[in-house]
């Protein structure tokens, strides 16, 4: 069974998006930690963890929305608050501008069968004391087109049908004043220069309220209501209006300031990456992300990176299966899907998000994604492979990626994840990517490569746990080593097999709604290059690394994070040196 807080903000995002103008819409995080009373920080914690449970669809750039077992909870909650306050008032002889608190403590307490003996017994009523819709046993809600007395039009009689604010003071001021459910009035002016309304009532007494009041008071004409009672069933039946199309604009940046041991300090504003997402339908919508890395593009320059990192189209068929074609994000390990400053700790990514998985990796490509069961998720496409002819002792693979440009897709490469979410608080993830890479030499030999990941994220209160570990298997990378010795006249001495694997644990120390949050972390990292050679081949213990990374982070807002950390590096060389970093960084999205 669900917990109260866990009740209490999935029925905040069913109350609230239904409050919303468009049908399938993201209630924005800032209206949702409003309505419950709690920071920003705090509603963007619980709201990852319902995301994580498979009740919640969260988009970090535009706001969160339920899914469908999301939505069934909730209106099931909200039912039983609904019936709750109406027994109360009606059996209990409560008065309606005091039922709200009680039936919030006894929503979370009371059963499924005493709420349909209730629901029974009130003669399953459409409506409790306010006016808001009860959802059935099903979870459903029988539409209404109503307007508030800022809408309807003048001097036309109209039924009070609903009060959408719960204040007991302002409660009280309707029924002084005769404007409860099921009141008949009508608007004789309305004065924008002085925020007004004047209403008259059914006994003809006039009375001038402001707009604000007006706007919380939802009324239908007389003859509409006549039409809803005959056409009842046709409502009922009512198939929902398509969503009609929607652009929306969002980004993230990072801007950093490294000490690396022995080399001067850099300033950089490391990335500037622009999010368009737009919904041509209900069923189709294109997701495009632009990146400039370093500030500024200059030619064949090394001065920094214009990038098209993902630009798709899905096609949201149904929760278990969609087709997703274009530019797309590889779905391998934690940071390369999800990479957003405020989302993670320390300035810069984790080393095995650069020099094992190489983030951020994208290629083109297409296929499939989507939910099956409870808690379960995957992703599988098929895409360019990489490039053998751009690995490295350093880095491995990093450089081989082709990034959607022209890339040779003689014979493609096949990727996927599968993630667990069912447990709260809890993910789990297995990922794995296969595919040729030695289409670059004459005569032409295989380079198959394969990668297998897992990962594991918790988080519980400020406690906050992650760890990964990756393995990349480079097939006839002896021959593969000889044939760039001879293209470029160095040995690039490649490893078979690379291997990098790390744990983190971060703890948000301070949370204050004035002020923002404070979390501290440790990171302990092994990232080798060189993990296995090819016969014949030795390995460059440089290239065998472990990082302890200490930091923190502070969030002013959810949305914005002031980062400092320093990494204290070392590799098994005793000849070469690693240098140990201090990073300063401030990042945000919007």
């Amino acid at each position: 069974m669900p917990s109260s807080t866990v009740e209490n903000y999935l029925k905040a995002i069913y109350i609230g998006t239904n409050s919303l103008d468009r049908p399938h819409r993201l209630l924005p995080m800032g209206q949702l930690a409003s309505a419950l009373n709690v920071t920003p920080g705090t509603a963007t914690t619980m709201v990852k963890t319902l995301a994580e449970s498979g009740l919640v669809e969260y988009e970090p750039y535009t706001g969160v929305a339920l899914t469908k077992a999301g939505q069934k909870l909730a209106a099931l909650v909200t039912r039983r608050h609904r019936l709750i306050e109406l027994f109360l008032v009606q059996v209990m002889g409560y008065s309606w501008d005091e039922v709200h608190d009680e039936a919030e403590q006894l929503e979370h307490t009371v059963s499924d069968r005493l709420v349909d003996r209730m629901d029974a017994m009130l003669g399953r009523p459409e409506a409790d004391p306010h006016g808001d819709p009860i959802p059935n046993a099903d979870g459903l809600v029988k539409p209404q087109k109503v307007q508030t007395l800022l809408t309807c039009p003048l001097d036309t009689t109209v039924t009070v049908t609903r009060v959408i604010d719960q204040d007991k003071d302002f409660l009280r001021f309707i029924e002084h004043h005769n404007l409860k459910p099921g009141e008949a009035i009508s608007v004789e002016e309305r004065d924008p220069a002085a925020d007004s309304v004047r209403v008259r009532g059914s006994n003809d007494r006039r009375l001038t309220i402001g707009t604000r009041a007006a706007s919380k008071l939802l009324v239908q004409a007389v003859h509409i209501l006549l039409l809803v009672l005959l056409a009842a069933p046709v409502f009922a039946q009512a198939t929902q209006k398509a969503e009609p199309p929607r652009t929306s604009l969002s980004g993230y940046m990072d801007f950093h300031f490294n000490k690396v041991e022995f080399e001067d300090a850099r300033l950089d504003f490391h990335r500037f990456v622009l999010l368009v997402t737009h919904s041509f339908s209900e069923r189709i919508r294109f997701v495009g992300e632009l990146e400039v890395e370093h500030a500024l593009v200059e030619g064949l320059e090394e001065k920094g990176e214009l990038e098209v990192e993902q630009a798709y189209v899905d096609f949201l068929l149904s929760r278990s299966f969609n087709v997703r074609a274009g530019m797309l994000l590889m779905p391998i390990g934690i940071i390369n899907e999800r990479h957003e400053p405020p989302v993670y700790y320390g300035v810069e990514r984790p080393f095995n998000d650069t020099v094992i998985i190489p983030t951020t990796w994208f290629e083109g490509g297409a296929g499939v994604h989507g939910e099956i069961g409870r808690g379960w998720r995957y992703r599988a496409f098929v895409t360019a492979p990489l490039d053998a002819a751009e690995f490295n002792a350093d880095e491995g693979i990093r450089e081989g990626r082709q990034k959607g440009s022209e890339a040779n897709i003689r014979r493609p490469a096949v990727t996927g994840r599968v993630e667990y979410v069912a447990l709260r608080g809890l993910t789990l993830g297995v990922s794995g990517w296969s595919g040729p890479s030695g289409f670059q030499f004459q005569p032409l030999f295989g380079v198959p490569v394969s990668l297998a990941e897992t990962d594991a994220r918790y988080t519980r209160r400020r406690l906050e746990l992650r760890g990964q570990f990756t393995q990349i298997w480079i097939d006839n990378a002896g021959r593969l080593n000889e044939a760039l010795a001879l293209r470029v006249g160095v040995n690039p001495n490649i490893a078979r097999v690379i291997r990098g694997f790390y744990g983190e644990a971060g703890y948000r120390a301070i949370s204050n709604p004035s002020f923002g949050e404070i979390g501290a972390f440790v990171r302990y990292e092994n990232f080798d290059t060189q993990f296995r050679m090819p016969a014949g081949y030795i390995a460059l213990p440089q290239f065998d690394r472990d990082a302890w990374t200490i930091g923190a982070n502070y969030w002013p807002d959810p949305d914005i994070a002031v980062k400092f950390d320093y990494s204290l590096v070392r590799n098994r060389s005793t000849v070469i040196e690693a240098p140990n970093v201090f990073s300063v960084g401030l990042g945000w999205w919007f």
